[in-house]
């Protein structure tokens, strides 16, 4: 993985001569950002996870944005961060913020169905601004649920693989010993 994922990152120099790269290339080419540990690996997902319930905006991809904003200032690993957050994407945009905006409703209390109703009539834009409030709300809890399930997930996989490598050397040492006795 370390062999490929050298092979297609650009080096240093070519990432300084990029103009909207230049500020940020100390940062950018930080190994914290690039090596696979389990606490950068981990806290990548997490937070991707949680980056992945921001609303989305169809002008400015905000997701990637802030992946590499908070990626960078907190040294995660930002490919974990990209792949991960691709999980919102425009075929789960509708499902994600539908679910948002129920669960934020819930939570606030407020009934839909006439939100729901004036979709249909030509006062919805006129009501839309009642719909960031539980939306927003929404998105925040699921996204922090969504964070806290990924960190588990996470770091069970982690340490499962670790003990399957360990398993698989003591094995193979056990053979050799074995082998010789």
């Amino acid at each position: 993985m370390q062999r490929w994922l050298k092979r297609i990152t650009p080096d240093r120099g070519t990432l300084e001569k990029h103009w909207c790269v230049k500020h940020f290339t100390s940062k950018l080419i930080d190994r914290g950002c690039w090596t696979f540990h389990r606490h950068s690996v981990t806290r990548a997902f997490a937070l991707a996870l949680f980056i992945a319930f921001i609303p989305p905006t169809p002008i400015l991809p905000v997701h990637l944005l802030t992946c590499i904003v908070l990626g960078m200032y907190f040294r995660l690993n930002l490919p974990v961060m990209f792949a991960t957050v691709f999980a919102s994407n425009p075929l789960t945009w509708l499902p994600q913020l539908a679910g948002s905006l129920w669960v934020g409703a819930k939570l606030l209390g407020l009934d839909l169905m006439p939100l729901l109703h004036a979709v249909r009539h030509q006062s919805f834009w006129a009501d839309i601004s009642d719909l960031w409030a539980p939306l927003l709300l929404g998105a925040l809890v699921l996204g922090l649920a969504a964070a806290a399930c990924g960190f588990v997930v996470a770091q069970a996989a982690w340490r499962a693989r670790v003990v399957y490598h360990l398993r698989r050397r003591r094995a193979r040492s056990s053979s050799r010993r074995n082998a010789f006795d």
